[in-house]
């Protein structure tokens, strides 16, 4: 039995009722939190064109856009919300496997539950909760870097993910999940290219990925086939993307008993790349304690203990050092270090186009220095969570040391369902001033295994009232 055998029967046949009472939390918040993120990104960059892109197209209104509220086929309101989960870089992500679990995964989910309504929400949380594990378990496999093979794993297997996932939902046999996965096998694709050019395309391929996904599953349900064996097989996933250099344990050791699913870190309010968390959070606490005033300090030095994140956050050092678009400033750990130090806070207006250019910050960013110490990365995977570990010297040659071990919203040092919920209506205050609808729509997901229809939480999303 091969381990997408393993993973396909997983899919098929676990119940609600097989799942942990964590797992079962677990959804829930990882659906409030995306509703969340979505919400703050429908007005974000890149949004506003997709979005009039997939309403000038037109078709069946099948599901909603939270850009708008219009109703356009499920695969395009997927592609659109799942764009705008993903545009801040405030959603979910396993840490160990740098893989963004739930930004593509939960829109295209929603986009299902609103075509087939009514769809539970029982139903609902089980299908995101197997299609989130299966994406754990796949980028939880490799053994080799992605800054070695280019690979991007929160597409690539977020794109089986959604496809197995959707097929649940969609009440898909056991051989239409198979035609799913090989499916999605042949549409899989997503690279580093876009983190090194800043591009907006870091955002839209999430959307790719869930509309891309839900399309496999449509297509399996009318019976068109996917190829066989695509994880393990001689032109499987592993094969092509990592070199072959994977642990097949990793896809299967104990299914069903432990969840990976529960060790995905929430991120909070910072909007930029989960890597810089923790030298954020150094710094500011650092600054805190120390009494340093900005003017003050001589040099800010950060270590990192692994060498994608170092390659993904600091690399190209011309680019990093002076962000060029928002997605450049949301991956520049020099940026947003000088940035916390300057204002004392990361927060929208740190990636704003306008604030990229302040001189104040960039003075400061030829202050801060990036040390890097790999000893301690083993296998090459590196060290996670990635802890925030800075020191600040003064003027005067005073040094301040601080590190910060888990960063909030990791297992470690998790976020509770209230406090995803403060990060939803702070999320959704950004884009929906006055809007009163958060409370309900936090109280519908909290009781989510009540509802009969899960599908209306997008539409709530969209309600227009206000204070």
């Amino acid at each position: 039995m091969t381990a997408l055998d393993q993973l396909l029967d997983f899919c098929h046949d676990t119940r609600f009722d097989d799942l942990p009472a964590s797992t079962v939390d677990r959804a829930k918040r990882a659906i409030l939190d995306t509703l969340g993120v979505a919400i703050a990104g429908s007005t974000a960059p890149a949004l506003p064109g997709l979005s009039s892109l997939v309403e000038h197209w037109g078709g069946r209104p099948e599901a909603t856009l939270l850009t708008s509220g219009v109703r356009v086929p499920a695969p395009l309101a997927a592609l659109v919300n799942a764009t705008a989960a993903r545009a801040w870089d405030l959603d979910d992500l396993h840490e160990a496997n740098t893989c963004h679990i739930t930004a593509s995964l939960v829109p295209a989910l929603l986009a299902a539950c609103e075509a087939r309504a009514p769809v539970s929400g029982r139903e609902l949380i089980v299908a995101v909760a197997l299609g989130a594990e299966i994406i754990c378990r796949l980028s939880a496999a490799p053994r080799i870097g992605f800054t070695e093979t280019g690979s991007i794993m929160s597409y690539q297997c977020g794109l089986y993910g959604v496809a197995l996932a959707a097929g649940r939902l969609l009440g898909l046999s056991p051989r239409a999940m198979r035609d799913a996965a090989g499916l999605a096998h042949a549409r899989v694709a997503g690279n580093q290219q876009g983190f090194l050019s800043g591009a907006m395309a870091v955002r839209v391929m999430q959307g790719v990925t869930a509309e891309a996904g839900l399309v496999c599953a449509l297509m399996a349900e009318q019976g068109i086939s996917g190829g066989d064996d695509v994880l393990e097989g001689r032109y499987g996933y592993y094969r092509l993307h990592h070199r072959n250099l994977y642990e097949p344990d990793e896809l299967t050791r104990a299914l069903g008993q432990r969840f990976l699913f529960d060790e995905v870190s929430i991120k909070p309010l910072y909007p930029c790349c989960r890597f810089t968390h923790g030298p954020i959070e150094a710094t500011l606490l650092a600054l805190e304690e120390s009494g340093i005033a900005t003017d003050e300090i001589d040099e800010i030095r950060v270590k990192v203990t692994n060498r994608e994140a170092r390659d993904l956050v600091c690399e190209p050092s011309e680019r990093k050092r002076a962000p060029r678009s928002v997605a450049d400033a949301q991956f520049s750990l020099p940026y947003l270090v000088a940035a916390a130090a300057l204002h004392r806070r990361v927060d929208f207006d740190t990636i704003e186009p306008g604030r990229l250019q302040d001189p104040a910050v960039l003075a400061l960013i030829d202050r801060v220095r990036v040390e890097l110490e790999v000893d301690a990365q083993g296998d090459g995977r590196g060290v996670f969570p990635m802890p925030g570990d800075v020191t600040i010297v003064d003027r005067d040659g005073r040094t301040v040391r601080r590190e910060v071990r888990f960063v909030t919203g990791h297992p470690r040092s998790p976020m509770d369902y209230g406090q995803v919920a403060r990060k939803f209506l702070a999320c959704a205050q950004r884009a929906k001033p006055g809007w009163q609808a958060g409370a309900v729509l936090i109280r519908e997901v909290a009781a989510l295994e009540t509802l009969a229809d899960a599908g209306r939480l997008v539409s709530m999303c969209t309600q227009t009232q206000t204070v």
